[in-house]
């Protein structure tokens, strides 16, 4: 049995939390930057793609969404913490 299970869960909702709401915020972000007030109507109307919007962002850009990435792994961190 592992003492730490429960004192953990509290973290890792906290750090799905902060990534999830840093990823939305790169989301609008971007969007904004392509595309001005519409790419902010669009932010709202479209989901992030998982896979997709890295691709079209490396694409737009010109450059790999590094912290996209970083961002979507410490969520996925944050979720194995949570479930213990």
């Amino acid at each position: 049995m592992n003492p730490f299970k429960n004192s953990l869960r509290p973290v890792g909702v906290l750090i799905t939390l902060v990534a999830g709401v840093m990823q939305y915020v790169f989301w609008f972000v971007a969007w904004a930057d392509w595309l001005g007030v519409i790419g902010v109507i669009l932010g709202f109307i479209l989901t992030p793609g998982v896979v997709i919007f890295p691709i079209i962002y490396w694409i737009v850009e010109g450059e790999f969404p590094t912290l996209y990435f970083a961002l979507m792994f410490a969520g996925w961190f944050g979720l194995r913490l949570k479930r213990g």
